[in-house]
């Protein structure tokens, strides 16, 4: 199991403040495929005070009605038959700077640990968390975390975050996910604001029914100077990934 990234830099402003977001990806034996793995992290939900927040597009958590989304310390999700699942965890408001052990378990148990920074200004740019991501076999989907990076003086001023190339690959387009777990918009981009350290971030969830193919992906600032930084992000095709 990874996670991506492996630090963190809390963001956010006001009710939004000090969240965090991390990918994970599992990789198992094609034999475990189809099987139920809970990932579980009671010491990243205390560092959070109970806020976590959890998306699988082959979640199996407890809700009847969407089961792809969970809350809480711990949340399961389902193998495709390569043996691969993904899964997005939210934390916030108020999240501290820690480290946290982060469990998957049973049939094959693996362990990674995530690190959560304070708040603090970081080298501008665009990072996309994880760059590269294995679409799932079963709803050929994929997430990953866009955060961007501005100089502190354009704290709390307003950054669209698009990727129409990655819209375009993918059937079921994009959902694009606040630091508060919430839905700000689904389609090519999003509008949110920079914190008081220029950072921000969201989470694109892509799909299903996604293409292989590089994309590519941008923030721009709405206002003067209407700085832009863009990164490239990967959709990779279903695939065993787990040593034999």
């Amino acid at each position: 199991m990874s996670a991506s990234p492996i630090s963190f830099v809390e963001q956010g402003l006001g009710a939004h403040t000090s969240s965090v977001a991390f990918v994970f990806n599992l990789e198992c034996q094609p034999v475990y495929g189809e099987s139920i793995v809970e990932l579980h992290s009671p010491q990243l939900n205390n560092a959070c005070h109970d806020t976590l927040k959890w998306y699988s597009a082959t979640g199996s958590g407890p809700d009847g009605v969407d089961p792809s989304h969970g809350t809480g310390e711990s949340f399961d999700v389902m193998l495709d038959d390569d043996g691969n699942a993904e899964a997005v965890v939210w934390g916030g408001p108020s999240c501290g700077a820690t480290s946290a052990l982060v469990e998957a378990s049973p049939g094959t148990s693996a362990v990674t640990v995530v690190h959560i920074k304070p708040p603090t200004d970081t080298p501008p740019g665009l990072t996309i968390w994880p760059a590269k991501q294995i679409e799932d076999s079963t709803t050929s989907s994929v997430a990953t975390i866009f955060y961007a990076e501005y100089p502190s003086r354009f704290a709390e001023s307003r950054v669209e975050f698009s990727d129409a190339q990655l819209y375009d690959r993918c059937a079921g387009g994009i959902t694009w996910v606040g630091a508060d777990g919430q839905v700000l918009a689904h389609g090519k981009s999003v509008v949110t604001t920079l914190d008081d350290n220029g950072n921000a971030f969201v989470v694109a969830l892509a799909g299903p029914s996604c293409a292989s193919g590089s994309t590519l992906g941008t923030a721009d600032l709405v206002g003067p100077p209407y700085t832009t930084y863009a990164s490239r992000f990967w959709v990779l095709s279903p695939r065993v990934t787990a040593d034999s």
